[in-house]
């Protein structure tokens, strides 16, 4: 099975994203992160050209199993765009992307359906948020 991962975040995210993940992935010679489409959104932007632009970026990663989307944050220009690609059952949508959730979606099983790869990059992405007080804050 082979799933295209596309990223659409506003600039330059979705490029920092991919970067990041083809840093950890280098250590393992695993390429799978070259793969990852991005697309970032500039501020002004008008939405249909940004329609556009990601049309352009995701349609050959149509001719795969499936279509992973990352966006950044919901309701936004990149979130917008990124849930025009709905009508497609091929294509999937997860906002509030952030580098687990994407290193999750890498790590996932070859031959896992999309549906589960969205599942696990969800985890990923909420399991890796967390909240840390020091010592001395707790006294301020």
């Amino acid at each position: 099975m082979s799933l295209g991962i596309c990223i659409i975040a506003h600039e330059p995210l979705a490029s920092a994203l991919k970067i990041c993940a083809q840093h950890i992935f280098s250590a393992t010679s695993d390429a799978s992160a070259d793969d990852i489409v991005c697309f970032d959104v500039p501020s002004n932007i008008e939405a249909e050209q940004g329609y556009e632009r990601a049309r352009t970026l995701i349609g050959p990663l149509l001719d795969r199993d499936g279509v992973l989307v990352f966006t950044d944050l919901l309701g936004a220009t990149p979130s917008n765009i990124a849930h025009r690609f709905l009508d497609n059952d091929k294509v999937r949508v997860l906002s509030g992307v952030n580098l687990p959730a994407v290193v999750t979606a890498l790590s996932a099983p070859p031959d896992a359906p999309l549906s589960r790869v969205m599942l696990l990059a969800e985890g990923g992405a909420r399991s890796a948020i967390s909240t840390a007080i020091g010592h001395s804050a707790l006294n301020g």
